[in-house]
């Protein structure tokens, strides 16, 4: 299938039905995730790791977490946390997205380039584990698996990781679950209004 189609097509799905998905398409989907680009090349850094939670009663924990967080924050926030509260306890899968850290393993070994590049190496750690998510929500669009990328889980970051047993840094969710809605694509910029040729 043409790649443009499945990244035009693909929207946030936020309802799932009561169906599991079977491990071969979860790991369909991890093994693009972990395909996204490792930073720096030659350091070859893939700074993701992956937690996939598909035992209900975890999810119902997971969504219990962040609804208790919700009822003690402000409106606002309150009202985005019930939402992705929704959205994690419909899930039939997730996806939790740690950074590994892996830059302190070579801390040693590359001293001087860790201390003079340390803030741009965290920051493309970020953006390398943000590429792994697309791919893992492209994949999940093309084998016609709903998926919603959230970040409301990091206000629950301690408590989610207590619960998991780690003290790594929460980056995302990615829920997954065939689709029990048709989603939506808010319109686009067009290139004139997003894209500056020099």
């Amino acid at each position: 299938m043409d790649i443009l189609r499945i990244i035009k097509r693909r929207c946030s799905i936020r309802k799932y039905k009561n169906k599991p998905i079977p491990k071969k398409i979860l790991d369909k989907i991890i093994e693009a995730g972990i395909w996204g680009p490792s930073v720096p090349s030659f350091l070859r850094i893939q700074p993701w790791r992956f937690v996939i939670i598909t035992n209900k009663k975890s999810i119902g924990r997971l969504a219990k977490i962040i609804l208790n967080k919700a009822q003690n924050s402000k409106a606002g926030v309150n009202i985005l946390l019930r939402t992705a509260a929704n959205i994690v306890g419909n899930a039939q899968a997730i996806i939790i997205i740690y950074n590994s850290r892996d830059l302190e393993k070579v801390k040693s070994k590359f001293k001087e380039l860790v201390i003079n590049f340390s803030t741009v190496i965290n920051k493309a750690q970020l953006s390398a584990i943000s590429a792994s998510i697309q791919n893992m929500v492209l994949m999940a669009e093309s084998l016609r698996i709903g998926s919603c990328w959230l970040d409301m889980s990091l206000f629950c970051e301690k408590e989610i990781n207590k619960m998991l047993k780690t003290e790594e840094q929460l980056v995302a969710f990615l829920t997954l679950g065939y689709p029990a809605e048709k989603g939506r694509r808010a319109p686009r910029k067009p290139l004139s209004e997003a894209v500056k040729y020099i």
